[in-house]
Formats: structure tokens, sequence, C-alpha cells
């Protein structure tokens, strides 16, 4: 079984209803290269396709009108988390998946002030291939989350006005 957790400050706790909307609305991963179909508000039992984006952070190239992306598979979410101090879901991968586990991601306010996000997942390869060059699964992983994390503070800094824009408005 690999065990993964990224950790993340991202900003002070006045940032956490933006930082909610992207996780309960499928940003983060948006912002990771990450292409979840249906795209839809986070809900109990949703069923939501993932398609990876190899140009990102371009946008995918297309050919005869479609989207050249990876599939990477399906999961389905077995839990939602929308509190005062934290929110998130938890998914669980199905069968089809790149990785066979569940993955949690999850903003919450510290009582230091500031904001964080959290990204863990239990899994372990889905594929006999994959089973074959796990370092290399891992390290993926590992760089899924910090594309996860990196993607989400992109977008609460553009979310954000600058100083200089600030005094101008």
């Amino acid at each position: 079984m690999n065990h993964l957790e990224h950790h993340l400050d991202i900003g002070p706790v006045e940032l956490f209803p933006l930082a909610r909307e992207v996780v309960l609305t499928w940003g983060l991963q948006e912002g990771a290269g990450v292409i979840a179909r249906p795209v839809r508000r986070v809900h109990l039992d949703q069923v939501v396709d993932l398609r990876l984006n190899p140009v990102w952070p371009i946008s995918p190239r297309r050919s005869r009108g479609r989207d050249l992306t990876l599939r990477v598979g399906s999961c389905v979410v077995t839990e939602v988390i929308d509190e005062e101090s934290r929110a998130g879901f938890v998914y669980r991968t199905l069968p089809g998946h790149l990785e066979s586990g569940e993955q949690i991601f999850l903003v919450q306010r510290r009582p230091s002030g500031r904001l964080f996000a959290s990204i863990v997942s239990d899994s372990v390869p889905g594929h006999p291939l994959l089973a074959a060059v796990t370092p290399l699964s891992v390290a993926a992983q590992r760089m899924m989350a910090r594309r996860y994390a990196a993607g989400l503070r992109r977008a609460l800094t553009a979310a954000r006005p600058t100083s200089d824009s600030a005094r101008r408005a």
C-alpha cells in the first residue's frame, strides 16, 4: 500500500471561502491538469471520469474536434466535508482506474490563522503493468499532489486583488 500525504500552507484563513469553493467544484483537479467530467459541485455518490491533460499547463491539443487527453479512470465521492473550518471530499477509485484506493482533498483553517491544503492518498497500482513500476507510480502521485496544491495556490492568488489593483479601485 502506498501512503502519501502532502500538506501546504496556502495563505491566510480569510481565503477559506474561496478555497472551499475551488475544492468543492473540482477546481483543485482542473488547476493540476486533471479534467473531471461531469463538472458539478462535489456531492456524495457522485461518479466522475478523470482525464489528464498531457501538455498541461497549456490547453489540451485537439484532433477532429476532440481534446487529446489520457484516461485516468473513474472514481466515486464517498464523503463530502463542508464545515465551518474545513472543506473537501474523499473519493474512491473504481475498477479500471490507474490506481486502486482513496484520496482526500481538504482545506482547513488552522488556529495559527493560516489556511492549509492537504492531499492524502492510500493506494496500490490498479493495473499489473503499473505494479511492475511502482516507484514511478509513487513518484507520479507525489508530483500530482504537488500540482493539486500549487493549482489551488494559483487559483487563490488569481482571485485576490493585488495591493496595486486594490489601490487603483
